[in-house]
């Protein structure tokens, strides 16, 4: 770390966080009897447990053994309200090390409250209840779990932490149950320059101060010498913050949950020498290609070679090589479902030992396919489960893929999914954007989704007979990621399995015929076909008929129900899906009334719905296009999602009426 080397006169800057002269001045009252007697939180009824107050205080500490030192005092307060909330009685702190660095957790005092017969009771945990474990190479675990511990109870805990690493952690408002009371005081010194950023659908501002500050330290002459400064201080207040819950189409809530990011800028530790940290993706990239974990990887080995030869021998086109290369590692390397932007053992080990991590496998292909003669980069990429990231950090990426550029156009490939294909991905990786980089350590942003073209076409052939049975013909072609998710859906369920569940979930009486084309050819679409019985279609009263002309196609539940959500929706993949059904009417019966024609438009052009239906003698034909351009709807378009999903549900329930002539 760096170290102070000030002279032994008076030092001035402006700060925002040392502990010596700053007391919190956030008092916590004494636990109540009213909160030991809280049965339900009234604002959310249902919740396990809820915490009471969520405290923090940060500042910088100094000393001349370790240098500068970022601290965290924390305290918590939860009431467990139900069984399910008895998990929130167990804490777990993770500390990050490196390169011989260290955070530390200190000064842990846990106490658990109780109403005993009118009297509070308070259990403290003892110092055998904590424990401290290693989780991976780079982060350490303390857990403990609070002492008789009951439905009822009231937790409080407070601990500190002490990093050496320059960075101040998220400040986290939001959490899985409901937050009462909120407090955060920041206090950064001038020497430290920070970016904040507000991540989450919410608003806050924290009140500002300018404080007097100072600590003592060991001169160069061995003297003590004391510096002073200005700090700026920001408190952060919030009440009755809601938890965050799972949501329909949500990958991870957690990448939402209300909370403030401080991005480090700059330092200048000692006055004139300012170090600059806030970087762009450019820099992000290069820095991890860099590393031995990731650039380190490229060179080939004398295996790669060998096969490298034995394709290019094989294989005179560059798109046999491709193929070829993909197919091979799948063959040879298992993904162990670690993720990851770099190698854990090395691609070597992960070759040797058959399993390895997504850096491992895809870079192994990256330079297998460049063996053979193809330009193949790795793309670094964050995934749906990963988030975006608010600006360039290593941290932003945690995946990487290959990517092969021609002129404009880009293949893609991921040898950690068996079922993939170039352009075919696991929708796990169509996340924001990717970054390629080449072999000299520049990179280019791609946009992953441009590579990719989603869609399901469905028709229908169909007779309808006057007791109301309906016999026909389906047949579907599943295009790109619609294919992918076909595929693994079936899995290896024998055919005869996947037409039974096909019984069920279409909901007809009965499936002949059933054949699936090109399942195994896995960068071609997939065409099913069967012959479907419905033994009754329709609605019948004397002398009519009521038919829904979508038959089993039709959407028929919004699974959209919440009249207000606090994170945005996120759907796998934009997608193209389009029925056509032609109907034979029986012989006798007229329509009588058709839906109307319609078409429903998402805001922005994020999406449309277009419904169409004619008649022609006794023929009848319905199409319909469903077209999801934007597959991430933001929170302020909630609403007029729910209500596009609505109205298709309304117009695709609507009926044909049939009459009978007399």
């Amino acid at each position: 770390m760096n170290h102070l080397r000030l002279k032994s006169t008076l030092f001035v800057v402006a700060l925002m966080s040392v502990q010596l002269l700053l007391a919190q001045d956030y008092d916590l009252d004494k636990v109540s009897e009213a909160e030991l007697e809280m049965k339900v939180y009234a604002k959310d009824s249902l919740a396990p447990a809820v915490y009471l107050n969520k405290i923090r205080e940060t500042y910088v500490d100094y000393k001349s053994t370790s240098g500068f030192m970022f601290v965290n005092e924390v305290t918590e307060r939860i009431k467990i309200l139900s069984k399910e909330g008895l998990d929130y009685a167990t804490k777990q702190i993770l500390s990050y090390k490196s390169n011989g660095d260290k955070e530390r957790v200190e000064d842990i005092e846990a106490v658990t409250y109780n109403l005993v017969d009118g009297k509070i009771e308070k259990t403290k945990i003892d110092k055998e209840g904590v424990f401290e474990n290693e989780r991976s190479e780079h982060w350490d675990e303390t857990t403990f779990t609070m002492p008789d511990v009951q439905v009822g109870s009231v937790v409080e805990w407070s601990y500190k932490t002490v990093s050496p690493y320059y960075k101040i952690d998220d400040l986290v408002l939001q959490e899985s149950i409901p937050v009462v009371n909120y407090y955060a005081k920041i206090r950064t010194p001038g020497m430290f320059q920070f970016r904040r950023i507000r991540k989450g659908y919410f608003d806050i501002k924290p009140k500002e101060s300018v404080a007097d500050g100072g600590f003592s330290f060991q001169n160069s002459y061995g003297t003590s010498t004391y510096a002073s400064f200005k700090e700026l201080v920001a408190e952060y207040t919030y009440t009755d913050i809601p938890a965050i819950k799972d949501e329909v189409y949500l990958v991870n809530p957690r990448n939402y949950r209300w909370s403030v990011v401080y991005e480090l800028i700059s330092t200048e530790i000692n006055e004139g020498e300012k170090k600059e940290y806030a970087t762009t993706w450019e820099e992000v990239a290069k820095s991890i290609f860099k590393a031995k974990e990731f650039g380190g990887q490229m060179n080939p080995s004398s295996f790669i070679k060998k096969v490298a030869e034995s394709i290019v021998a094989n294989n005179s086109g560059t798109k046999e090589r491709i193929d070829a290369a993909l197919k091979y590692v799948k063959s040879k390397v298992t993904w162990n479902e670690n993720y990851g932007k770099f190698t854990e053992d090395g691609v070597n080990k992960a070759y040797d030992k058959g399993s390895g991590d997504v850096a491992e496998i895809n870079l192994l292909l990256t330079v297998l396919l460049r063996e053979c003669g193809v330009q193949a980069n790795p793309v670094l990429i964050s995934t749906k489960q990963y988030g975006i990231p608010l600006y360039p950090t290593r941290e932003g990426y945690n995946y990487v893929v290959v990517g092969i550029r021609n002129g404009l156009k880009t293949t893609l490939l991921d040898a950690t999914d068996k079922l993939s294909a170039p352009n075919i991905l696991p929708t796990r990786v169509y996340n924001w954007k990717g970054r390629m980089i080449n072999a000299a350590g520049v990179s280019q942003e791609l946009d992953l989704l441009e590579t990719i073209s989603p869609r399901r076409d469905s028709y229908i052939s169909a007779e309808l007979t006057e007791d109301g049975k309906l016999t026909g013909v389906l047949k579907q072609r599943f295009s790109s990621l619609e294919a992918l998710e076909l595929r693994h859906q079936i899995g290896n369920k024998s055919l005869v399995d996947w037409k039974n569940e096909r019984v069920d979930y279409f909901g007809v009486d009965q499936i002949t015929n059933h054949k699936m084309e090109s399942l195994e050819l896995l960068d071609k679409p997939i065409t099913e076909s069967l012959d479907f019985v419905i033994d009754q279609a329709v609605d019948q009263v004397p002398g009519q008929m009521y038919l829904n002309p979508l038959v089993f196609l039709r959407l028929d539940e919004n699974p959209f129900k919440a009249d207000e959500r606090l994170t945005p929706v996120e759907f796998d993949y934009p997608v193209s899906q389009n029925i056509n059904i032609t109907i034979k009417l029986p012989q006798g019966y007229t329509v009588q009334q058709l839906p109307e024609a319609s078409r429903i438009v998402l805001p922005g052009d994020m999406g449309s719905f277009t419904y169409s239906i004619n008649n022609s003698g006794n023929t009848l034909q319905v199409m319909t296009k469903f077209d999801l351009k934007d597959n991430f709807i933001p929170v302020d378009s909630y609403l007029d999602l729910k209500e596009f999903f609505k109205l298709r549900i309304t117009k695709e329930a609507e009926k044909v009426i049939l009459q009978k002539s007399i």
